[in-house]
Protein backbone atom coordinates (compact mmCIF):
# COMPACT_ATOMS: atom_id res chain seq x y z
CA UNK A 1 0.00 0.00 0.00
CA UNK A 2 1.68 3.15 -1.26
CA UNK A 3 0.11 5.37 1.41
CA UNK A 4 1.99 3.49 4.13
CA UNK A 5 5.27 3.42 2.20
CA UNK A 6 5.01 7.20 1.70
CA UNK A 7 4.27 7.66 5.39
CA UNK A 8 7.31 5.60 6.35
CA UNK A 9 9.46 7.70 4.00
CA UNK A 10 8.16 10.76 5.85
CA UNK A 11 8.94 9.14 9.21
CA UNK A 12 12.56 8.48 8.20
CA UNK A 13 12.82 12.08 6.95
CA UNK A 14 11.54 13.31 10.33
CA UNK A 15 14.08 11.04 12.03
CA UNK A 16 16.90 12.61 9.98
CA UNK A 17 15.67 16.10 10.85
CA UNK A 18 15.08 15.51 14.57
CA UNK A 19 11.41 16.37 13.95
CA UNK A 20 9.81 15.31 17.22
CA UNK A 21 6.63 17.22 16.28
CA UNK A 22 6.04 14.76 13.43
CA UNK A 23 6.46 11.83 15.80
CA UNK A 24 4.18 13.46 18.37
CA UNK A 25 1.39 13.19 15.81
CA UNK A 26 2.54 9.84 14.41
CA UNK A 27 2.87 7.76 17.59
CA UNK A 28 0.01 6.12 19.45
CA UNK A 29 -0.50 7.04 23.09
CA UNK A 30 1.46 3.95 24.26
CA UNK A 31 4.16 3.26 21.65
CA UNK A 32 6.99 0.77 21.96
CA UNK A 33 10.44 1.29 20.43
CA UNK A 34 12.76 -1.72 20.12
CA UNK A 35 16.34 -1.40 18.91
CA UNK A 36 19.80 -2.82 19.57
CA UNK A 37 20.07 -0.10 22.23
CA UNK A 38 17.07 -1.31 24.20
CA UNK A 39 13.31 -1.16 24.60
CA UNK A 40 11.58 2.15 25.30
CA UNK A 41 7.91 2.28 26.28
CA UNK A 42 7.78 5.85 27.58
CA UNK A 43 6.24 8.07 24.88
CA UNK A 44 7.86 11.22 26.26
CA UNK A 45 11.29 9.53 26.29
CA UNK A 46 10.84 8.42 22.67
CA UNK A 47 9.91 11.97 21.62
CA UNK A 48 12.82 13.41 23.60
CA UNK A 49 15.19 11.06 21.74
CA UNK A 50 13.95 12.29 18.38
CA UNK A 51 14.17 15.95 19.47
CA UNK A 52 17.72 15.60 20.87
CA UNK A 53 18.89 13.81 17.71
CA UNK A 54 22.24 12.95 19.37
CA UNK A 55 23.31 10.56 16.60
CA UNK A 56 21.79 12.29 13.57
CA UNK A 57 20.99 10.22 10.54
CA UNK A 58 22.23 11.94 7.40
CA UNK A 59 20.99 9.33 4.93
CA UNK A 60 18.20 6.76 5.21
CA UNK A 61 17.68 4.78 2.01
CA UNK A 62 14.78 2.32 2.23
CA UNK A 63 14.37 -0.70 0.00
CA UNK A 64 12.52 -4.02 -0.06
CA UNK A 65 9.28 -2.50 1.26
CA UNK A 66 6.61 -4.90 2.37
CA UNK A 67 3.20 -3.91 3.71
CA UNK A 68 1.07 -6.55 5.39
CA UNK A 69 -2.53 -5.57 6.06
CA UNK A 70 -3.75 -7.17 9.28
CA UNK A 71 -7.26 -5.81 8.86
CA UNK A 72 -8.98 -2.62 7.74
CA UNK A 73 -7.38 -0.63 10.54
CA UNK A 74 -3.99 -2.22 11.11
CA UNK A 75 -0.87 -2.96 9.13
CA UNK A 76 2.79 -3.86 9.41
CA UNK A 77 5.45 -2.21 7.27
CA UNK A 78 8.93 -3.61 6.94
CA UNK A 79 11.91 -2.51 4.87
CA UNK A 80 15.66 -2.62 4.72
CA UNK A 81 17.27 0.74 5.53
CA UNK A 82 20.83 1.83 4.82
CA UNK A 83 21.67 4.56 7.33
CA UNK A 84 24.55 7.02 7.44
CA UNK A 85 24.81 8.67 10.84
CA UNK A 86 27.02 10.89 12.94
CA UNK A 87 27.58 9.10 16.26
CA UNK A 88 27.71 11.71 19.03
CA UNK A 89 27.26 14.28 16.25
CA UNK A 90 30.76 13.85 14.80
CA UNK A 91 31.79 10.22 14.11
CA UNK A 92 30.45 9.08 10.68
CA UNK A 93 29.19 5.50 10.54
CA UNK A 94 27.01 3.45 8.24
CA UNK A 95 24.68 0.67 9.26
CA UNK A 96 22.04 -1.47 7.62
CA UNK A 97 18.88 -2.45 9.48
CA UNK A 98 15.59 -4.17 8.97
CA UNK A 99 12.93 -1.70 10.14
CA UNK A 100 9.46 -2.83 11.13
CA UNK A 101 6.54 -0.64 12.17
CA UNK A 102 3.14 -1.82 13.41
CA UNK A 103 0.48 0.72 12.53
CA UNK A 104 -3.13 1.30 13.48
CA UNK A 105 -5.70 3.75 12.15
CA UNK A 106 -7.08 6.25 14.62
CA UNK A 107 -10.71 7.44 14.69
CA UNK A 108 -9.85 10.16 12.13
CA UNK A 109 -8.40 7.59 9.71
CA UNK A 110 -4.75 8.59 10.24
CA UNK A 111 -2.11 5.88 10.53
CA UNK A 112 -0.32 5.83 13.90
CA UNK A 113 2.78 3.85 14.90
CA UNK A 114 2.22 1.55 17.85
CA UNK A 115 5.55 -0.26 17.64
CA UNK A 116 8.72 0.27 15.70
CA UNK A 117 11.77 -1.93 15.72
CA UNK A 118 15.15 -1.91 14.03
CA UNK A 119 17.29 -5.02 13.78
CA UNK A 120 20.82 -5.07 12.36
CA UNK A 121 20.89 -6.43 8.80
CA UNK A 122 23.78 -8.23 7.15
CA UNK A 123 25.78 -6.29 4.56
CA UNK A 124 24.82 -6.96 0.98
Amino acid sequence: MQEIIDLMDRAWEANRNGDAAFYDGFLTDDPVSVSPWGVVTDRDAILKGFAENRNPYTRTDQSDHRVIMLGAGSAVHTSRVEIDMLVNGTDPQTMAVFATTALTRDSDGAWKAALFQITPAPAR
